[in-house]
Formats: C-alpha cells, structure tokens, sequence
C-alpha cells in the first residue's frame, strides 16, 4: 500500500515573527479549516490529520469546526505546546506570547508527561474523543516522550524530522531516525523495535543544495511552506525509488494558509501560491497510486502487516 497522509499544526494566528496573536484569534481555524482547506479535502477525498494545541482546545468556537471535521472524516492528535498547559504551565493568556520550547528538553520526564495527560483529557472532554496520535511542538520528543504515549495509550507519534538536528537550538537530534514508519525500539528511538507506538516521519530528504548550511529550511521537506512544487514532486519519486510502497506524511500549520500570520505566507499573492503548490503536489500523489490515510489508518496497516 503506497499511502499519504497530510498532517496540520494546528494553533492560533501568529504574526511574522512566530508571535501568538494579541489578542489571540483564531482565523486559521474558525474561516480558514471551512472555507478554505475544507473544499480542497473534498475535491480530492482527504481525510487530514489536525495536532491541535491547548489554546485551540480551550476555544469553544474551534472546538465546533473540529467537531466537524471529525464528522467529515478528520483525525484528531495532540500538539504539546507546553508553555500553555499544566502543570508549571508558564503563560495564563497566550496573547503576544512566544511559543519556543521543545517539550521533552523543557521539563522533567514527569511534567512533561503530566502536560501529555492533561491535553489528551482535555481533547477527550471538548471533542469526546480520545487521540490517538501526537506531535510534539518544534518537533521536541525524545524516547521518554514515546514512552509516555504508550502508557497513555496513543498508537502514533510524528514528532521526528529525519536528517535535521535540532541541537544547535536546545532540541533534539533527529538526523539519524529512518524515514519510513516503524514501531519504536525501547531503548533507542531512532530504531525499529518492540514497543506499541509506531513512529511515522514527516518526510524529508537530504539538503536541497549540498553547499547549505545546515539548517531546516536547507533539506527538502514534503511542506509547501518553502518548498517549490517541482522540488515536491521529485521528493515523491525518490521515495518511490527508494522504498517499496513508500508512506508520506506532509505536513504544515494551520496558520500558513491565513496571510500575515507566520513568516512564511505575508501576502494575498503569496498565500494564493502555497494554496496552488499544496493542490498540484496532492494531484501528483494521487497520480502516482497513493492512498490518503490518516495516521489511525497507517498504524492499523502496519499491524496488520507485522
């Protein structure tokens, strides 16, 4: 089964510098999930994946387009935004807020995984469903993160970026994680083992020029965030060489659809080009004999396999 799945960050509106909205605002979620991603799902029968944060889950408004979402055929995961959350919960009100811990670094195994629980509950009581999938904010787990997924019975993490070390700003180093799902060793994140949680990798591949530093935007990502649809596409074939039946996981934030609200997406012309990138990559995997899947799917597939 060659499967893609397409998972969103999804958070309150910042502003060009990561800076949560002051006051907070939410209208990547409440106009931009219905009335702009929502008729792209449905044209090309797309179940997405949404990590929501604590800010999202505490606004009732958002909680309904969820709900809707979920009737429509939407995963539902948690995002650790840990300042936002207790225990040692560091901001009350998000607004003007800066959200730049990695969470497995930031507190003890014990914090972190009590801030885990706490969103997963929350989840559980404004969507009446129990998440199954996590992503950690700026990609911030580390073994002890996966082992306290599985004790809270979660099925998927898709925190690792493979070929990019985080270290050089406080988080992890990711380089060496394999770029197709695989079932998490217990001693070693980074390799194929025997626990309960299946690892599916954002997919990303080596620099996208050999002479870039070695920075995130310097590799080539399944992200139409700072990738052009060419260098996407060809992502997409090199997987297909290389692996047999080949899973893909994109990925982006909510807020990269809403002009002005991350540095990456400050125009109406430059949101009209990362809307049109994320349709011609989609209608290429398509093409290519992909299946959409949402990370619940993926894990059932592969338990299925083994």
């Amino acid at each position: 089964m060659k499967a893609f799945c397409i998972t969103i960050d999804t958070e309150p509106d910042c502003d060009i510098h990561w800076k949560r909205s002051q006051p907070l605002s939410f209208e990547s979620v409440l106009s931009g999930i219905p009335d702009i991603l929502r008729p792209i799902w449905n044209t090309y029968n797309i179940k997405p994946v949404y990590f929501v944060s604590p800010e999202v889950i505490h606004n009732e408004q958002c909680c309904q387009i969820l709900k809707n979402e979920i009737k429509s055929g939407a995963e539902i995961g948690a995002h650790l935004h840990s300042e936002y959350i207790e225990p040692q919960m560091k901001y009350n009100q998000a607004d003007g807020t800066v959200s730049s811990e990695f969470p497995c670094f930031a507190y003890s195994e014990t914090i972190e995984y009590e801030k885990i629980k706490n969103l997963t509950g929350l989840i559980e009581q404004k969507l009446n469903i129990q998440p199954t999938s996590y992503r950690a904010a700026r990609y911030g787990a580390d073994l002890a993160t996966v082992k306290s997924l599985e004790k809270l019975g979660y099925k998927v993490d898709s925190s690792i970026t493979p070929n990019i070390n985080w270290s050089s700003v406080g988080g992890p180093d990711h380089s060496t994680a394999p770029k197709q799902p695989y079932f998490v060793d217990n001693e070693n994140l980074y390799k194929s083992g025997s626990m309960k949680i299946l690892e599916v990798p954002i997919t990303i591949s080596k620099k996208r020029l050999p002479f870039l530093p070695d920075k995130w935007m310097s590799y080539r990502w399944l992200r139409p965030t700072h990738m052009t649809a060419f260098e996407m596409k060809m992502l997409v074939n090199e997987f297909l060489a290389d692996f047999e039946n080949p899973v893909l996981n994109m990925m982006f934030h909510s807020m990269e659809i809403i002009p002005g609200k991350t540095p990456f997406v400050r125009t109406k012309f430059e949101q009209k080009l990362f809307l049109r990138r994320l349709e011609k990559v989609i209608r290429y995997i398509i093409k290519k004999g992909f299946e959409n899947k949402t990370l619940d799917m993926i894990y059932m597939a592969k338990t299925c396999a083994e």
